[in-house]
C-alpha cells in the first residue's frame, strides 16, 4: 500500500526534458558492477588478525572437531560473540574449501544482497525507479561500506538481516504474515551480532507507535516469540553446557562494549557527537543529499518514510551510547542512509539531470568495478604471522601448542593468524613475567618471539630455528633446557 503523494516525494517541478533510451538497462548494469565489485575484491589480500582471523579459525575449528554448537579460539569455547556468522562461514568451508577469499564470501554477499534490497525497499517507499535506482548505485558507491563488505566480519552480514527484517516490517502493511518474517530476520541478527540486533524490536516500536500502525497482536506476539527463540537456544545451551563461566565470560563482553571505560572520562557522554564527526568525515560524496533527504522527510511527514527516520535514528542512538566508538557499528543504517540520499538528490537535483546521469553512470561503474579488481593492489595484513604459521605446521604435530610473545605487546592478531593459517593452537604471553614463567616450564617448547628477544632470552637456550619472517621468529626449545 504506497502512501498517497510519495511519488511526488521525489519529484521537482521542473520538466523532464529528457526521457531516457535505455532505463532497463540500469539495474541490470548496476547489478554486474554489484557483483564484479564485491565478490572479485575477496581476492585482494589476507585476513588481519582481530576479527577477520578470529570468526575463520572458529569456523575452520568447527570443521576439524565437528563440534558446531561451541566454536573455540586457542584450544578454548569462544563465549562471546554469537555464532550464526562462524557456522556460515564452516558451510561455505565445507562447500569450497578453506582460504581467505572463501572466509571473506559471505560478507560478500551480503553486500550483494544489500544492494539489490534497497533498489527493491526504495521502489517500494518512493514508487519511483528512478529514484531506486538512485538508491541502489548510493549503496554501492559507499566505500566505507564496501570496504567491510571484503572483510570476513560480522558487519555486513548483519546489515543485510536489518534490511531483511525492515523489508518484511514494510510489506506487513499489507500482510501482517509478515510480520513473521520480521521476527525470524531479527532473531538471526541477535545471533550474528547480539547488541545491534536489539535495535530492531527498537525500530520497529517507534515506527508503529509513530505511525499509529494497527497492532495485530495475533502476529505480533508470535513474531516477538520467534525474534527470541534463537538468541534463546543459544544461551540456553551455553548455560547447560559451561554454566557461570559462559555466563560470566559473555555478560564481560557485553558489559565491555556497552560500558567500556573511556580516557577522559566525559567521552561517555559524547557518543553521538563523536558518531556525527566520524559520518562528516566519512560519508563522501552521499553526505549533502543524505542530510537533504532527511530534512525532506521530516518535513513532509510521509507515513511509510517514518520508517527511515526510526531506522537510522535508532542505529545512531544505540552506536552513540556504547562504549566502543566504531564507525562500522554504524553500517546497519546504511541502507536507510542510501535511500536518504536518493530522496534528497531526487528533490533538489532537476530529475532530467538525474534521468541523464543514470544513463552514464551504470556502464561506467562496470568498467570501474573492473578495474579496480583488476588493478588494485592486495593488501597484506599478516605475511610474517602467515609465513611461521605454514612453516610451523610443516614440522609440528598438530595442536601442539605455540607460545607468542611480541615485545610485551597484547597481538592478539597475532595469535589468531597463527592459529588460522596454520595447525597450531597459540597462546599469547603478554609480560615479561609470562614470558620467564613460560621458559622455566619445561614442557613448553615451541616460541614465536620478536627478535630483539630472541636476542635477548632465547638465544642462550639450546634450540633449533623453525622459522623467521620479518621481526618474528620461532623456535623450538631441545628437551633438557
Amino acid at each position: 500500500m504506497q502512501d498517497p503523494g510519495t511519488t511526488r516525494l521525489t519529484q521537482n517541478a521542473r520538466p523532464l526534458g529528457h526521457v531516457s533510451a535505455l532505463p532497463g538497462l540500469r539495474f541490470p548494469l548496476l547489478v554486474l558492477a554489484a557483483a564484479i565489485l564485491l565478490l572479485g575484491a575477496i581476492r585482494l589480500g589476507d585476513l588481519p588478525g582481530y576479527d577477520d582471523a578470529l570468526y575463520s579459525l572458529q569456523a575452520k575449528g568447527i570443521l576439524q572437531t565437528g563440534d558446531w554448537l561451541t566454536p573455540r579460539v586457542g584450544g578454548e569455547p569462544a563465549l562471546e560473540h554469537p555464532p550464526l556468522f562462524v557456522w556460515v562461514q564452516a558451510v561455505f568451508f565445507a562447500a569450497f574449501g578453506i582460504s581467505d577469499p572463501i572466509a571473506k564470501l559471505p560478507a560478500a554477499l551480503s553486500a550483494l544482497a544489500t544492494v539489490l534490497l534497497v533498489y527493491w525497499l526504495a521502489r517500494r517507499l518512493l514508487n519511483d525507479k528512478l529514484a531506486a535506482t538512485a538508491a541502489m548505485f548510493v549503496m554501492l558507491a559507499t566505500p566505507y561500506a564496501v570496504k567491510y563488505a571484503g572483510h570476513a566480519m560480522t558487519d555486513m552480514p548483519t546489515t543485510l538481516l536489518f534490511l531483511c527484517a525492515i523489508c518484511a516490517w514494510s510489506l506487513a502493511d499489507d500482510n501482517p504474515c509478515w510480520y513473521l518474517a520480521a521476527g525470524a530476520f531479527t532473531g538471526l541478527a541477535l545471533v550474528t551480532r547480539s547488541l545491534t540486533g536489539l535495535g530492531l524490536p527498537a525500530i520497529f516500536a517507534v515506527h508503529m507507535v509513530a505511525t499509529r500502525r494497527r497492532r495485530a497482536w495475533k502476529y505480533l506476539v508470535p513474531a516477538l516469540v520467534i525474534a527470541l527463540l534463537p538468541p534463546a537456544a543459544w544461551w540456553g545451551y551455553l548455560l547447560f553446557r559451561y554454566g557461570e563461566h559462559f555466563l560470566i565470560t559473555h555478560v564481560a563482553f557485553l558489559h565491555r562494549e556497552v560500558f567500556e571505560t573511556l580516557t577522559p572520562a566525559w567521552r561517555r557522554y559524547t557518543g553521538a557527537l563523536e558518531y556525527a564527526w566520524t559520518l562528516t568525515k566519512s560519508y563522501w560524496p552521499w553526505l549533502p543529499v543524505m542530510l537533504a533527504g532527511l530534512v525532506t522527510v521530516i518535513r513532509v511527514r510521509r507515513r511509510q518514510l517514518c520508517l527511515l527516520l526510526a531506522w537510522a535514528g535508532i542505529v545512531f542512538l544505540l552506536c552513540s551510547i556504547t562504549g566502543s566508538r566504531v564507525l562500522r557499528y554504524m553500517l546497519p543504517a546504511y541502507p536507510a542512509f542510501a535511500i536518504l540520499s536518493a530522496i534528497g538528490l531526487l528533490r533538489w537535483v532537476p530529475r532530467r539531470l538525474v534521468e541523464r546521469a543514470m544513463d552514464r553512470i551504470p556502464p561506467l561503474a562496470v568498467a570501474a568495478a573492473i578495474c579496480i579488481v583488476a588493478l588494485l593492489p592486495p593488501r597484506w595484513h599478516a605475511a610474517e604471522t602467515r609465513a611461521i604459521a605454514q612453516k610451523n605446521s610443516q614440522v609440528i604435530s598438530s595442536g601442539e601448542r605455540v607460545y607468542l610473545y611480541d615485545k610485551g605487546d597484547p597481538r592478539y592478531d597475532e595469535t589468531n593468524e597463527l592459529e588460522w593459517y596454520g595447525r597450531n593452537v597459540a597462546s599469547i604471553l603478554i609480560t615479561s613475567a609470562d614470558l620467564e614463567k613460560a621458559l622455566q616450564d619445561h614442557s613448553l617448547r615451541v616460541f614465536v618471539v620478536d627478535k630483539a628477544t630472541y636476542k635477548q632470552r632465547i638465544k642462550i637456550f639450546s634450540h633449533d630455528v623453525i622459522a623467521e619472517a620479518g621481526n618474528l621468529i620461532s623456535v623450538r626449545l631441545k628437551r633438557g633446557v
